[in-house]
C-alpha cells in the first residue's frame, strides 16, 4: 500500500513539474504608452477616415483592437475625472477628482484639481508650477507599475495641461511635465524634482513652440476638400481675439500678441506635445532599462480647438488631420526605439456636444443654460422659506454648495433643505434631473442619469445638490463653440484602442467601461490593480 502511495505521489510531483515548466512568466515589454486625446468623440475616427494616413489612426485600428462600444460611467465628463478615471481604474467616487474644480468645506474656498501650495515651481516662477496629484485618492496603474518593479520602472507624465499630465503620472512618478505660456517653458513642479533634467532645459531653449506658430494655420489639405465639415465661414464658431470672421488663414503671429497661450489653441500644440514626449523617452532612456517603463502622453489643443470651433468646424478636422501625423511619427519611433517590444492604448477624456445654435437649426433639441438666474432665484426662495439669504455657499448650473456651518448653527433640516433646492430647480427649462448629497449617500443602487451622479458623488467632496441637464443642453451662453461634462452619449462615448506587444488585431462591440483599461493593462503587466479599482480587465486584449 505504501508502495502505491509513493508512485501516486511521485507521478502528481512530476505533473506538476512538466506544468511549472510549461507556464512561464511572460516577458514584459519595455514600455507602455498611455495616450489620451483631449475631447475625441468616438464618431471621430470614422468621419475623417478617408483623410487620415495610414501609420496613424488607421495603423492603430487596423493593427490594434478596437472597443467600439466604451464609455464614461459618471458625471461630470471633463478633463480631470476623465485622467483620473482612465488612470485609477475608477469613478470620482472613489479616486476623489469629482471635477476640475470644486468647494473645498475645509479651506471654505474653491480647489483646483492639483493645486498644491505646498509644492514650489521648477522650470518657471509663475503659479503654473505649484501642482501635484495630492488630491487624488487612489493610485494609478501608473503608481503600482512604480510599485511592483520596487521603483525600478521609470513613470513620466506629458501635457500642455497640468492636470493631463499629472494626474496619470500618479504620486509615485519619476515626473510630469506640463507648460507654462507665461515663460513658453514646460515645467514641473518641487513635487518631483529640485530642477529640471539637462534634456528638458536644452528643449526649452530651443523654442520649438515659437517655431512652431511662426507660420499661419492653413489648412493641411485643399480647403474644398474638407466635405466632412461645415462651411469655413459660420456663425457657430467662436473668433480668435483680434480676428473679425473665424476663417482660415489665421495669422498666429499676430494673434500671440494677445494671447499667449495661442499655441494651445491650435494643432501645433499637439505637435509641441508629441516633440516633448519624444525628447522624454530619449532623455530619460525609457524602454531601455531591466523594468517596464510608461510614459503617459494627453494631447490638450483638441479640446481648445473643439471648445472654440466646435464638432462640425474646419478647423477641428484639420486639427485631427494633423494629429494622425503626429501620432504616426510617435508609431514609427516607437517602433526603431523599443524595437516593437511596446503596448499601447489610446483612448479620451470626454467627448463634446453640437453647438446649441447649430442644433436647433437642425431642429434637434438643444440650448444654453444659464445658471445665474437659478442661483438668484434659488437665493430668494431659501431665504423667504427657511429665513437666511446665505445658504448657498457656492453654485454652477449643475451643483450647489450649502451653507452647512450656517444651516446647523440655526438648527435648520439639511436634508429638508436639500429637498427643497432640488425641487426648485427641477422647474428650469432645461433641467433633467437632480439628487441630494443625503440620497447619494444612502448608496441606494441606482439606473440611467442618476447611476451616472452616484458615481461621480464623494461625500467629503461633492456638492449639496447634483444637477443634471437635458439632452443637447449646455452651461456655454456664447453662442459659440461647445463644451462637454453631461451623462448623454456624446460625452461619454470614446475611442478606446490597444495596440502593440501580444495585442491581438480585431475588434469588439459590446459595451465596456474606460474604468476596464488601467486593471486591462495592470494585468497585461502581472502587476496589482490601482487601490480603488471599480474596472474589469477586458479578456479580448489579453488572449
Amino acid at each position: 500500500m505504501k508502495k502505491i502511495s509513493l508512485i501516486i505521489s511521485s507521478i502528481f510531483f512530476l505533473a506538476n513539474i512538466s506544468f511549472a515548466q510549461k507556464v512561464k512568466q511572460p516577458v514584459q515589454p519595455k514600455l507602455v504608452v498611455g495616450i489620451v486625446v483631449d475631447q475625441m468623440r468616438y464618431d471621430y475616427l470614422w468621419r475623417y477616415w478617408s483623410k487620415y494616413s495610414e501609420g496613424g489612426f488607421k495603423r492603430l485600428v487596423g493593427e490594434g483592437f478596437n472597443f467600439k462600444n466604451a464609455n464614461f460611467n459618471y458625471v461630470p465628463t471633463y478633463t480631470a475625472p476623465g485622467h483620473a478615471c482612465i488612470y485609477t481604474g475608477t469613478t470620482p467616487s472613489y479616486n476623489g477628482i469629482i471635477s476640475n474644480e470644486w468647494y473645498d468645506r475645509e479651506l471654505k474656498k474653491g480647489m483646483y484639481c492639483v493645486s498644491d501650495t505646498t509644492v514650489k515651481p521648477v522650470g518657471t516662477t509663475s503659479i503654473s508650477g505649484k501642482m501635484s496629484p495630492k488630491n487624488l485618492l487612489s493610485t494609478t496603474m501608473t503608481d503600482e507599475l512604480r510599485l511592483s518593479s520596487n521603483m525600478n520602472s521609470k513613470v513620466i507624465g506629458v501635457a500642455l495641461k497640468d492636470r493631463g499630465a499629472i494626474l496619470p503620472a500618479g504620486r509615485t512618478a519619476n515626473a510630469a511635465y506640463w507648460h507654462d505660456p507665461y515663460s513658453d517653458n514646460w515645467i514641473t513642479s518641487s513635487f518631483y524634482m529640485a530642477e529640471l533634467p539637462v534634456w528638458a532645459k536644452e528643449f526649452n531653449d530651443k523654442k520649438i513652440g515659437a517655431a512652431l506658430i511662426s507660420k499661419p494655420w492653413t489648412t493641411l489639405l485643399p480647403i474644398e476638400s474638407y466635405t466632412e465639415s461645415t462651411v469655413d465661414d459660420n456663425e457657430y464658431e467662436t473668433l480668435f481675439k483680434g480676428e473679425l470672421k473665424p476663417v482660415f488663414p489665421h495669422d498666429l503671429q499676430t494673434l500671440k500678441g494677445t494671447d499667449n497661450e495661442i499655441i494651445r489653441r491650435v494643432p501645433f500644440g499637439n505637435t509641441f506635445t508629441k516633440e516633448f514626449a519624444l525628447a522624454a523617452i530619449k532623455g530619460e532612456n525609457l524602454g531601455k532599462g531591466s523594468a517596464t517603463d510608461f510614459i503617459a502622453i494627453s494631447f490638450s489643443s483638441t479640446d481648445y480647438v473643439g471648445h472654440a470651433f466646435g464638432i462640425n468646424a474646419i478647423e477641428t478636422e484639420d486639427t485631427y488631420l494633423r494629429l494622425d501625423l503626429d501620432l504616426s511619427e510617435l508609431l514609427q519611433f516607437l517602433d526603431q526605439w523599443t524595437g516593437t517590444d511596446y503596448v499601447l492604448f489610446l483612448t479620451a477624456d470626454h467627448g463634446a456636444a453640437h453647438n446649441p445654435e447649430y442644433a436647433k437649426d437642425q431642429k434637434m433639441e438643444a440650448g444654453e443654460f444659464e445658471q445665474t438666474p437659478m442661483t438668484d432665484a434659488l437665493k430668494k426662495y431659501l431665504a423667504i422659506t427657511f429665513g437666511s439669504a446665505d445658504l448657498v455657499l457656492s453654485a454652477g448650473s449643475t451643483t450647489i454648495y450649502l451653507n452647512r456651518e450656517l444651516i446647523e448653527k440655526n438648527k435648520l433640516d439639511l436634508a429638508l433643505i436639500q429637498q427643497r433646492c432640488l425641487e426648485f430647480v427641477l422647474r428650469f427649462t432645461g433641467v433633467a434631473a437632480a439628487l441630494t448629497a443625503t440620497e447619494l449617500s444612502k448608496g441606494i443602487e441606482r439606473t440611467g442619469l442618476y447611476r451616472f451622479m452616484q458615481n461621480g458623488f464623494n461625500a467629503k467632496r461633492s456638492p449639496d445638490l447634483m444637477i443634471q441637464l437635458n439632452s443637447g443642453w449646455i452651461d456655454w451662453n456664447t453662442k459659440t463653440g461647445t463644451t462637454h461634462g453631461a451623462a448623454y452619449s456624446y460625452d461619454t462615448h470614446v475611442p478606446l484602442l490597444f495596440f502593440g506587444k501580444r495585442i491581438p488585431a480585431g475588434y469588439s462591440v459590446e459595451p465596456v467601461f474606460i474604468t476596464d483599461i488601467a486593471p486591462t493593462i495592470c494585468t497585461y503587466l502581472n502587476i496589482e490593480f490601482p487601490s480603488g479599482n471599480t474596472g474589469r480587465p477586458l479578456g479580448d486584449v489579453l488572449k
